[in-house]
């Protein structure tokens, strides 16, 4: 008998709409392959009820950004025993937070550009050692939202602004590293082990939240053309840094490669899951099809069926 996926998507991130989509995309593709499927949208009143009501064998989380990416939904289900694609609530939680992440980091040796954190509530000055441009991001959050390139001093208030509005507590602000970016995804089949390295080349200035999602804003190139040399580094840093977050099934890692030196970027525990999207962009260059690619997520959470508690599920009228 087909196993019951459910895949959870949507929810209340400002990253509702290409949730959305990737949630569509990866139904389709699980019902391709076989899988009996439904879908629920977290910002849906009874979204939790409906789960608990279904008994899934496996939920799907194609949420991204804070309450969906962020170690919140997987903690939920994590106390109803139910086993779910991707990375653990600590590992989620982690990702998301760039500033936790970065620490993590540095206590592996892998470097990343310099920063500052910048809290709203303290009108702290930007150190001197950082100097314009800067990228200026809020500490948690994904698709570049709320991130800019300040070249002056007057951008600098703006971008602080616009970050603000993503994260109402703390920012990033970050030396700008000019180079050549590349996105590494990793897939366990059934060892972490990445995919093609595709490399990003934005038509604008910064790979933002248009360059991303607009069709003809942005190229993209499967396998990297780089030196062999560093090629090679970028995957090893890229499966390092998934080990050291303590991530699983999948993910996308960003990087920077200037003059033979790879800079981390971020770790996307959840990137885009629709066709168009990076990580199913590199499968699809070894011979993956998106619902192969899918397949072998729900096949990696399957495998942790039989470690998840029994749970008794609680009656309608307990909830």
């Amino acid at each position: 008998m087909a196993e019951k996926i459910c895949i959870l998507k949507g929810g209340i991130s400002p990253e509702r709409e290409i949730s959305l989509k990737s949630g569509e995309a990866v139904e389709k593709g699980l019902r391709e392959v076989g899988y009996k499927t439904f879908s629920l949208d977290t910002r849906r009143e009874d979204f939790f009820n409906r789960l608990v009501k279904e008994k899934p064998d496996v939920v799907f989380i194609a949420l991204h950004g804070p309450y969906g990416e962020d170690g919140t939904v997987q903690g939920v289900l994590e106390l109803l025993g139910i086993p779910y694609t991707g990375s653990g609530v600590l590992s989620s939680a982690l990702a998301m937070d760039k500033v936790g992440s970065k620490r993590i980091f540095a206590s592996y040796d892998i470097p990343f550009p310099q920063f500052q954190v910048l809290e709203k509530r303290r009108k702290s000055r930007i150190k001197p050692e950082l100097s314009l441009p800067l990228i200026i991001k809020p500490v948690r959050g994904g698709s570049t939202l709320g991130v800019s390139l300040a070249k002056d001093k007057a951008e600098i208030e703006k971008a602080l602004e616009k970050a603000f509005c993503y994260d109402s507590s703390c920012v990033i602000v970050e030396e700008y590293i000019q180079g050549r970016e590349v996105t590494v995804g990793i897939i366990e089949d059934p060892e972490p082990r990445a995919l093609p390295i595709i490399e990003i080349l934005p038509k604008r200035e910064l790979y933002d939240y248009k360059a991303k999602y607009t069709d003809g804003f942005c190229e993209f190139i499967t396998p990297a053309p780089l030196k062999k040399s560093d090629y090679l580094k970028a995957e090893k840093m890229a499966l390092r840094a998934y080990q050291a977050l303590g991530c699983r099934d999948f993910a996308r890692v960003d990087m920077i490669i200037r003059e033979g030196k790879i800079y981390l970027l971020e770790v996307n525990t959840i990137p885009g899951m629709t066709e168009k999207s990076l990580l199913p962009r590199a499968a699809r260059a070894e011979g993956i099809s998106f619902p192969e690619l899918v397949d072998k997520i729900v096949k990696s959470a399957l495998k942790r069926k039989s470690k998840f508690p029994v749970t008794n599920y609680p009656a309608k009228n307990e909830i």
